[in-house]
Order: C-alpha cells, then sequence, then structure tokens
C-alpha cells in the first residue's frame, strides 16, 4: 500500500469539497420538506442578503355629495291673499328629503334653502327662504320642512322651486323637479270715498274737482288693461239736497286718465269718456289701466288715476248744494273691475 501525503495546496481543495458537500446535504435535506426553504437558504448563505421585504398602502374614500328627492307640495294652486295694511302674504308650504350615503349625520342641517322664480318678459320674479327647517333624521336621510312667503302682487301662473342643500364637507346638491300654480287675484280698493267741487254757476263748463284723483289701488295680482274695458265706471245725476226737481246731469261727466291737464281734457275722447246715467261706460281710454305692484313701494306702483270733470252744468240751475246722497239721489257712482 503506497500512502502519499498532500501537499498543502491540495489539503485546502479537500476542505472545500467537504463543505460543499456538507451544504448539498443540508440543502438537500430540506429540500424534501420545502423546495423554496432551500432555494432561500442557499441564497441567503452564498449572497449574505435579504430574500424578504414589506411596504404599506394608504388608500383614503372621499366624500360623497347628498342628494335631494321626495319634494312634497302641500297643495296646489295657492291662492294670493289681497293687500291689507302689513299684510298680502300666501305660505307655500313643502318639504324635501336630503340623502347623504356617509349618513344623515353628514348632511349640514342648517344649509337647506330653496326659491321659486317666475319669469314674466324680462323680469324675473323670486320668492325665497335661505333657513329651510330641519325636521328629522335617520340612516342615510334627513327631512326638511320648507316655506316661501308669496306676496299679493306676485304674478299668477307656474312657479318653478329651486331646492339647495349641502354636507359637512362642502359638497352641495339641487332639485328642480317641482313647481306650483299661483292663481289670478282681481281686487282693488279706491280712495278719496268723496270728491269734493268749488261752488260753481249755471252754464258752467269743464269744472274739476279739488280733490282729484280717484286712485285706484291694485290689491290683488291682475292687470287691468284698457283694451279689454276692464275699468268700469257708472255714473249717476247728482240731486239738488234742498230741491230735487233740479240736477246735475250725470252724462254731463267724463272720466279719464289725463292728469294735471284736466281742464283741457276734459271730453277729449283720448283721455275720457262721456258717463252715461246709471250705466256702466268701460274705460279703455289711453293710460286708463291697473297693473299689479307693490303698493307698500309707494310711486305709483300698483296704482291707477281717475279723474272727474263736468263738462256743462246746466243754465236752468238753482242756487243749492247737489250730490249723489240727498233726497231722491240715484246712489253712489260705482267702480268696478270684470271678473
Amino acid at each position: 500500500m503506497n500512502i502519499r501525503m498532500m501537499k498543502k495546496g491540495e489539503t485546502e481543495k479537500v476542505i472545500v469539497l467537504i463543505v460543499i458537500a456538507g451544504i448539498l446535504f443540508i440543502g438537500l435535506t430540506g429540500l424534501a420538506t420545502s423546495e423554496e426553504g432551500f432555494f432561500k437558504s442557499l441564497r441567503s448563505f452564498l449572497t449574505g442578503k435579504a430574500t424578504s421585504g414589506t411596504f404599506n398602502l394608504n388608500i383614503s374614500v372621499g366624500n360623497s355629495p347628498p342628494n335631494i328627492t321626495n319634494v312634497g307640495i302641500v297643495s296646489t294652486p295657492f291662492d294670493p291673499t289681497e293687500y291689507s295694511i302689513g299684510g298680502g302674504l300666501t305660505a307655500v308650504t313643502f318639504n324635501f328629503t336630503v340623502n347623504d350615503t356617509d349618513g344623515y349625520q353628514n348632511i349640514d342641517t342648517t344649509s337647506a334653502k330653496a326659491n321659486a322664480t317666475f319669469v314674466n318678459g324680462s323680469t324675473v320674479w323670486v320668492a325665497k327662504n335661505d333657513s329651510c327647517v330641519y325636521s328629522s333624521g335617520s340612516g342615510q336621510t334627513a327631512i326638511f320642512n320648507c316655506t316661501l312667503k308669496m306676496w299679493y302682487f306676485n304674478p299668477a301662473g307656474l312657479w318653478n322651486i329651486t331646492i339647495y342643500a349641502q354636507d359637512n364637507s362642502g359638497a352641495s346638491a339641487q332639485n328642480r323637479t317641482q313647481n306650483f300654480t299661483y292663481s289670478s287675484l282681481k281686487a282693488f280698493t279706491l280712495a278719496p270715498a268723496t270728491l269734493a267741487f268749488n261752488s260753481l254757476s249755471g252754464g258752467s263748463t269743464n269744472t274739476t274737482s279739488t280733490n282729484d284723483p280717484v286712485i285706484l289701488n291694485n290689491t290683488g295680482n291682475y292687470h287691468f288693461d284698457p283694451t279689454t274695458g276692464n275699468i268700469s265706471v257708472n255714473a249717476t245725476s247728482l240731486v239738488g239736497e234742498t230741491n230735487s226737481a233740479y240736477s246735475l246731469y250725470g252724462g254731463n261727466f267724463t272720466v279719464g286718465t289725463y292728469g294735471a291737464d284736466s281742464t283741457v281734457n276734459c271730453g277729449n275722447s283720448t283721455w275720457s269718456h262721456f258717463m252715461s246715467r246709471s250705466v256702466f261706460v268701460n274705460l279703455t281710454t289711453t293710460n286708463s289701466s291697473l297693473p299689479y305692484g307693490n303698493l307698500s313701494a309707494g310711486g305709483g306702483a300698483g296704482q291707477g288715476n281717475l279723474f272727474v270733470c263736468l263738462t256743462l252744468a246746466g243754465g236752468e240751475i238753482s242756487s243749492q248744494a247737489y250730490s249723489t246722497n240727498g233726497p231722491n239721489s240715484q246712489g253712489s257712482w260705482q267702480v268696478k273691475v270684470q271678473t
């Protein structure tokens, strides 16, 4: 038997081979239970680097805007309330639902408001309420009540409702699906209750009242137009209060809209109408209209003026007072509008 001593270099090679053989043995043993574990172990042993890592995820869910549904009008049509001092308002009431998938607690209960609009030519009429009232909430739903106050002079027709609400994040919603009908109201008042004239003599012409005009106040929302003859006057004769055998004939009076030039325009067919005793005469002359408007605003809004003129006092009349409320009187003059 020959025995040869290994040199130093050969000894190192043998040691390396033994180590590799050990590694392979360990790896093959682990392979029986986990191939993945073997390769991870081998990779880690040979490179010295990590074989796994972690990272985080961060996803934000955005706010969902609310939605307005179920707008319910209490009743329609709505009838105007005639003007009175400090009055003339009609309540238009309705309710609506605001839905929010983030829960009704996410709805800003102070944000709900509504308005109603009506377009008349170039004019847009608006009634609004910036503080609709929160009623109740449950789940994803909040219920609100709202009232719009309509004035007597708001025009008749179909009014469109717009409702607005938002959530606590400022996301908003609108609803324009509902409307209501506002009815027409023909109504008016007049003043003064009595017209006075200066003393005159038989044969006098074109005598006007000292407290003209008779002011018509439109207390509704109907526009009385002269082309339709909606304003009519019924004149009676002024009977002598002492001697009723004499009178100032009703057919000698005119009623018109001539204003400051009343004496010039007495009997002028452009500005006035001759009366017929105890017969209603339609006023269709220029400016004989009665538009609707806010009487409280002043400046003639919602008003019409009538001027009365006695074109001729008969030469046969006697010296006494003449009126519509004396003995044998035919009654007061009447102004009416077509209804």
